[in-house]
């Protein structure tokens, strides 16, 4: 069995050769970006490269167009999972910056690959397509696509590096009032107001907030008040967000907001329709042990790491988190600029993002160096999980 040492001596060296192709990878999801689930040239050309290299993949993969699965030492029962996105953004391409993400996840994988005859683990590939609207990765994690694995891991572009995101759960709603249309003026008593019904949502959220845990979040809109101001509306529909640190919480806080706009239906005499919007996404637990294994990680290869959190919000890497430890550290890019601006989607082809795909291959072999050539340390790492998730 190779030691952490060993291991980062033997991969480490491994990503230059690979760095010109993954480059050019990278670019070319760049400049052509996909939509979520519709990723089809975007997957199909990170296959392409990892059966050019000799990894056997499964594609499509779990029921999902464009998921796919590359296998690296099938025969070995000790296994860790690479996870590569690829999904752009509406309207914004890849200001997400997974073009780059989903770059460092294969350059790493393509290292591993090489050397695997003296691994004495074994490494799948996922491509987890769809992350910026539905979650692909929730629906994945239901099928059991990320059970029994020792961790998953990727990393994630930013403005700058850091080791943890504060990734907390999330549920999508969607709300359809139905009315009565009337005729505002000349028989306002023979319509059943939906807008009416929207507000008073709205409203009975707002006052919730007095009575929810500080820590969690609602904010939606209304995405349709009615056609014209002198018919009482019939229908207007709501898209509300719930999010708090911990599921537990969560659920109850939903379940709350449902029963709004249930009282708000009863107080217009209106119906209501609730639907999910894309997949309730679930927190990303970091322990002590793992932050500091990242960290060391940063510190080790010479990347600067600052000591913040990284991206805020939701992501579906909790859902993973929930089947076995899951790891999302950020790597800067080299500008200031957030994700999800329109700066951010045209540095994705710089020299600062092609470093940044190298720095985060480099980091997710250090981190899996640290793991495998330390088995207690893996060990501790998955207990602590476990303690936390209590399964």
């Amino acid at each position: 069995m190779l030691d952490e040492k060993q291991l980062k001596e033997l991969l480490l060296p491994k990503i230059d050769s690979y760095r010109e192709e993954i480059n050019a990878l990278n670019d070319y999801m760049a400049e052509n970006p996909e939509i979520g689930s519709a990723e089809f040239h975007s997957s199909a050309a990170i296959v392409d490269l990892l059966r050019k290299h000799g990894i056997e993949t499964e594609y499509p993969f779990a029921g999902f167009d464009t998921a796919f699965k590359g296998v690296i030492n099938p025969e070995k029962k000790e296994r860790m999972a690479l996870l590569a996105e690829y999904d752009a953004l509406r309207g914004l391409g890849h200001a997400c910056g997974h073009c780059a993400s989903g770059s460092s996840s294969v350059l790493a994988a393509l290292a591993l690959n090489e050397v695997r005859d003296q691994l004495d683990f074994g490494v799948d590939i996922i491509g987890t397509p769809d992350e910026e609207i539905n979650g692909t990765k929730c629906l994945m994690a239901d099928k059991g696509v990320f059970d029994g694995y020792d961790f998953a891991a990727m990393v994630h572009m930013g403005p700058f590096s850091t080791a943890t995101s504060e990734f907390i759960a999330l549920d999508g709603l969607g709300f359809k009032w139905h009315g009565q249309p009337a005729h505002a003026a000349a028989a306002p008593e023979k319509g059943r107001n939906a807008l009416n019904a929207a507000r008073l949502f709205l409203d009975a959220t707002d006052m919730m907030r007095q009575h929810v845990i500080e820590e969690a979040r609602m904010h939606g809109f209304i995405k349709n008040g009615g056609e014209a101001s002198n018919i009482v509306p019939e229908f207007a529909e709501v898209e509300f967000l719930t999010r708090a640190p911990r599921r537990e919480d969560l659920n109850d806080i939903t379940a709350w907001v449902k029963d709004c706009a249930r009282a708000a239906a009863l107080a217009t005499r209106t119906e209501v329709e609730m639907f999910p919007v894309g997949e309730p996404f679930h927190e990303l637990y970091i322990s002590k042990l793992g932050e500091k294994l990242m960290r060391e990680s940063y510190d080790e290869l010479g990347i600067p790491c600052a000591n913040q959190s990284g991206m805020k919000g939701s992501s579906d890497i909790g859902n993973v988190d929930y089947r076995c430890p899951a790891f999302h550290p950020m790597m800067g890019i080299g500008i200031e600029e957030n994700c999800h601006t329109q700066e951010f989607a045209d540095a994705m082809t710089t020299q600062g993002a092609h470093d940044a795909i190298k720095n985060s291959a480099s980091l997710l072999l250090c981190m899996t160096a640290k793991m495998y050539g330390n088995p207690q340390l893996l060990q501790q790492i998955k207990a602590d999980h476990k303690a936390y998730r209590g399964y």
